[in-house]
């Protein structure tokens, strides 16, 4: 029972679902902020935590970050989980401010998909908080994957190691 739970926690096929999914997520909401910049600068204006002449240039780049961390996802760029992780722990901070503020903004993470929704800010938090989950799930996978592949090599060597001295 518990090797068929570790196989199927461990599973190849599960890391590339939450991997392809994951990546489409932040590519989705990349692009959709792209679409019209405008409208997420004026979101990001809302939470009144930059400076005007910063507005613009953050509403394009963050949605472009945004989107080459989901392409590089999707690919298997290396750093694109990592850059995930940060873009995702940037913006629980972001939300957290505003949630401490009570602030009345949309949450501005997939820009007009989302405006009619009107999703509270602690909605938007928690679901960050589940693609965190997410993301610390296929680090610690590919960090296990890594040293079983390690395992792997260094017992190879150690065999072919015997087999010359035989």
């Amino acid at each position: 029972m518990k090797f068929l739970r570790t196989s199927l926690f461990f599973s190849p096929w599960l890391c590339c679902l939450l991997r392809a999914l994951l990546g489409g997520i932040f590519l989705i909401a990349g692009g959709a902020k792209l679409i019209d910049p405008r409208a997420f600068a004026r979101t990001i204006s809302a939470y009144d935590l930059l400076p005007e002449e910063l507005l613009v240039p953050a509403a394009i780049g963050l949605p472009a970050i945004e989107l080459l961390a989901g392409l590089g996802l999707l690919f298997k760029v290396r750093g694109s989980l990592a850059t995930i992780c940060g873009l995702l722990t940037f913006l629980l901070f972001v939300l957290g401010y505003a949630i401490w503020k009570n602030l009345d903004v949309d949450c501005g993470c997939f820009s007009h998909l989302e405006i009619h929704a009107r999703n509270s800010l602690l909605v938007a938090f928690l679901r960050d908080l589940g693609l965190m989950a997410v993301t610390f799930y296929l680090m610690l996978w590919r960090r296990i994957r890594n040293r079983f592949s390690q395992n792997m090599n260094s017992q190879q060597l150690k065999g072919n190691e015997r087999s010359r001295n035989d």
